[in-house]
């Protein structure tokens, strides 16, 4: 059997240990918040003319839908929709997923079984593509 004096030093490095980790879970999440305060701003910053350009992005009504690994992603400009049309199925999936819904590129390789640096070629090659169709659009062509 364990004695006294072994047993009560495998509870203090037991509680050291837990103290520890608390301290620095504490630490990490304030330093989260920290990180999500910088990135985020109150409505009332806004001017007028952003606010109706933040009135338009979520003006879902007129927003066509694509769907992607079970979420549903609304897009408000028209010119984008159609040009998200026109690509095939594994480039839109990597494009929403990247964009939209935010994987990483590791991520998006491990469900769709491509190497990372595939998916990242793969899609600077679709933005490319998107941009050439968006801006024939724009042009009327």
């Amino acid at each position: 059997m364990i004695n006294k004096d072994k047993k009560d030093r495998v509870v203090r490095q037991f509680v050291t240990y837990c103290r520890m980790a608390l301290r620095y879970e504490k630490i990490n999440y304030y330093n989260e918040r920290k990180r999500m305060a910088e990135r985020e701003s109150h409505m009332e910053m806004f001017s007028e003319k952003q606010l109706e350009t933040v009135d338009k992005i979520f003006d879902t009504y007129h927003a066509d839908y694509f769907y992607v690994m079970g979420y549903e992603i609304g897009i408000v400009d028209g010119d984008l929709a159609q040009a998200l049309r026109e690509l095939s199925d594994r480039q839109l999936q990597i494009v929403l997923m990247y964009y939209f819904i935010g994987w990483t590129d590791r991520e998006i390789g491990g469900i769709l079984g491509l190497a990372k640096s595939t998916v990242c070629k793969w899609r600077n090659d679709t933005v490319k593509t998107l941009r050439w169709l968006v801006e024939g659009m724009c042009h009327g062509e």
